[in-house]
């Protein structure tokens, strides 16, 4: 804690005495909760006791360098990387403060720095929501006694469908890729909907081929996102790629490049390679191969709920992303809603169900509750 300055009493209106004080440059008062002069000496005193035997606040450096190495080991690695930057940034805005002083005006400044530097609002969006759980683990380490974050507004953000690939494009990508062991990756992705770094660190232990399913778990040297496990069945084309892989030289991951794990970076770095060779939409990545998953999932009729599940999305809200797929194949859902017209004609999917008065009296009594 910084160098304190001299306190004093002073009593209001409701009659109590306040101690008046200065902490990090702020003027701060605290409640005796006394209304004779002696009785709020006293509390006074101890309050001052108090101050000098509390632990010392810690700065915005500090607290990075500690939560950072609580993220290596709780976290996967590209939260913890995006953790850092975020972190970073707000030391550059706030400078090295006690983290006690952070306000939610630093945040506002955060957003109209990083546009400035040019970042993108998604990008800043997905920092903002870093910092926000981050204080959040101050909180729970009782650094801070409210989180400044907590109530930010996030920036505003264009309502754009997520970028995937139709199955022409996918068969043009697959043509022109060379390697063997990344056309299997790009397959099984789209196969499975799972994340790039899920891939890549499955381990043979993590599946069951006879169940046909496939365990996305956590281990010493990699972090799923956060920390969840979850369970994704194998269907037919994936069961098949994955039983041709048993031939192969023995390793510990599935997928392998001359028997050694594949790094992240590397098959990144090719996918987009060979997307630009392919001539495919510059704002194709890795992970639109789980866009596409989800999005052809969804244009041959399957729920959003069903979606989300085999996404492994922790919210619907994150799925919603994909319903404006839905609209072409719910006309047969909507057609359930049956109708009599002025001209006495029914009209709806379900008139051998009931009569045309009672399905007639159904949907007003339903509009009139809506």
């Amino acid at each position: 804690m910084s160098e304190l300055c001299k306190f004093s009493l002073f009593k209001r209106s409701n009659g109590h005495y306040y101690i008046l004080f200065e902490e990090q440059g702020r003027r701060r008062w605290k409640s005796t909760r006394c209304s004779h002069k002696s009785d709020a000496l006293k509390a006074l005193t101890q309050f001052q006791q108090l101050l000098k035997t509390k632990p010392k606040t810690a700065t915005l450096s500090q607290f990075t360098k500690d939560f950072l190495e609580f993220g290596f080991v709780n976290y996967a690695k590209p939260t913890v990387d995006i953790a850092k930057i975020a972190l970073n940034h707000l030391k550059a805005v706030a400078g090295d403060c006690a983290l006690v002083m952070l306000t939610a005006q630093h945040l506002d400044r955060y957003k109209k720095r990083r546009l400035t530097d040019g970042v993108s609002p998604v990008t800043i969006n997905v920092e903002l929501r870093s910092l926000r759980s981050i204080l959040n683990v101050a909180l729970r380490w009782k650094l801070i006694e409210a989180n400044p974050f907590s109530g930010t507004q996030l920036m505003k953000v264009p309502d754009v469908p997520p970028t995937f690939l139709t199955k022409t494009d996918f068969h043009r990508l697959g043509g022109v890729v060379k390697e063997s062991w990344l056309r299997e990756v790009l397959v099984f992705a789209v196969l499975t909907g799972m994340r790039r770094g899920e891939i890549l660190n499955l381990r043979w232990q993590d599946v069951d081929l006879n169940r046909k399913i496939i365990f996305v778990q956590s281990n010493p040297t990699f972090k799923t996102k956060q920390g969840k496990r979850r369970i994704i069945p194998i269907n037919s084309a994936a069961l098949h790629l994955m039983n041709s892989k048993l031939d192969k030289p023995v390793s510990e991951y599935v997928f392998t490049f001359k028997g050694r794990k594949i790094a992240d970076s590397w098959v990144s770095h090719r996918f987009k390679f060979y997307v630009r060779l392919a001539g495919l939409s510059e704002g194709l990545h890795f992970h639109s191969l789980r866009h596409t998953f989800a999005s052809w999932l969804v244009q041959d009729g399957v729920s959003l709920f069903e979606v989300q599940k085999l996404l492994g999305h922790s919210s619907s809200d994150m799925t919603q992303i994909y319903s404006h797929l839905l609209p072409e194949q719910m006309h047969h859902t909507i057609n359930r809603i049956v109708l009599t017209l002025n001209g006495g004609e029914v009209v709806g999917t379900n008139v051998d169900k009931k009569p045309p008065s009672e399905n007639f009296s159904h949907v007003t009594e339903q509009s009139e509750q809506m």
